[in-house]
């Protein structure tokens, strides 16, 4: 009799007990498959769950195309599940969140996830020179900026192989969303015969943008440095303009010493001009460079650069740099 009335409380405990149900997503991207929306990874999560593994390959060892995933068994219920798509750097080029109720049974929840608004894209440069290929033209190197930055490739050279695999181009990535400013340079024999300064582009959130900048013949001989500067007091981290520090003028150094002392004079000019706190250096040759300042008040040195920064500068381009200056 006691064991019939074990049997029984345990017959009653377990229907009492939670039930649990298998979880599986599918997954699209903005109503594309994840290769086809430039998706390289997906990963998905489950708030107050911990997943693993939580991201899974676009293309798997075979060869197929991952469209969705078994999560696993939980409780029965409601889940806020979120569903990224990645590209290759971990950049969230997609996300969604949507509510699943884990049913008995088991569920299945299709999640299309949409655009990242602030994902990065990227832009394709299929370049000519007057309208000739590279071949054609003799153009063996490219050199390129975006937004006055010298692009480089993997390995931080800035000479960029006018034909690769038989394109005469290159995909530059990441990018942020909006317009941005291309300047280029294509190189025959070491010597720059081909230019194009200020093709805008503007990238769309999470896509590539094709373009076909088409150079025309040019002979620049040296780039060209856009400086911006700031002051900064001892032991302040956010830097003043030129009004607020009270500097009238600055002197420029290219090339100084780590320290900020010596390097050649580029001549004095107002702090700011035109509402820029900021002058243009012309003149400058190909190489990596740095600059530093002095800022002046009333004649008398008040700030200077303790550690010059530096950055690329190719012929043909524009280079900007900041340039900090402290008080002594």
């Amino acid at each position: 009799m006691r064991r019939l009335v074990l049997l029984a409380s345990l017959a009653l405990a377990a229907a009492c007990a939670p039930g649990r149900a298998d979880l599986t997503v599918d997954w699209t991207f903005a109503g594309k498959s994840c290769d086809a929306a430039g998706v390289s990874k997906i990963q998905v999560a489950i708030e107050g769950e911990v997943l693993n593994p939580d991201t899974f390959n676009c293309v798997q060892p075979a060869g197929q195309i991952n469209t969705g995933a078994y999560l696993g068994r939980y409780l029965l219920g409601n889940y806020n599940l979120t569903v990224y798509g990645l590209d290759a750097n971990s950049n969230v080029l997609y996300q969604n969140t949507v509510q699943v109720q884990v049913g008995r049974g088991g569920t299945t929840v299709a999640v299309d996830a949409a655009p990242n608004p602030a994902a990065p894209g990227s832009v394709t440069l299929r370049w000519s020179f007057n309208g000739q290929s590279c071949a054609a033209s003799g153009v063996t190197v490219v050199n390129a900026s975006v937004d006055n930055q010298v692009l480089t490739d993997a390995n931080n050279n800035p000479d960029l192989p006018c034909s690769q695999n038989g394109v005469d181009g290159v995909q530059v990535s990441p990018l942020s969303p909006g317009p941005h400013s291309f300047d280029l340079v294509g190189k025959v024999s070491g010597t720059v015969k081909f230019a194009l300064n200020g093709l805008s582009v503007s990238v769309a959130a999470g896509q590539d943008t094709p373009a076909s900048p088409n150079l025309m013949p040019a002979a620049p001989t040296t780039a060209s440095a856009n400086l911006t500067w700031a002051f900064y007091n001892s032991g302040q981290t956010t830097g003043q303009s030129c009004a607020a520090a009270n500097v009238d003028h600055v002197q420029i150094f290219f090339d100084p010493k780590s320290d900020g002392s010596g390097g050649t004079d580029s001549g004095t000019v107002p702090c700011s001009s035109n509402g820029v706190d900021g002058a243009a250096v012309d003149g400058v040759p190909e190489g990596l460079h740095s600059f530093a300042i002095t800022g002046i008040r009333a004649g008398h040195i008040v700030f200077f650069t303790h550690h010059p920064p530096s950055t690329m500068f190719r012929i043909g381009l524009i280079s900007d740099l900041f340039v900090p200056a402290e008080s002594p």
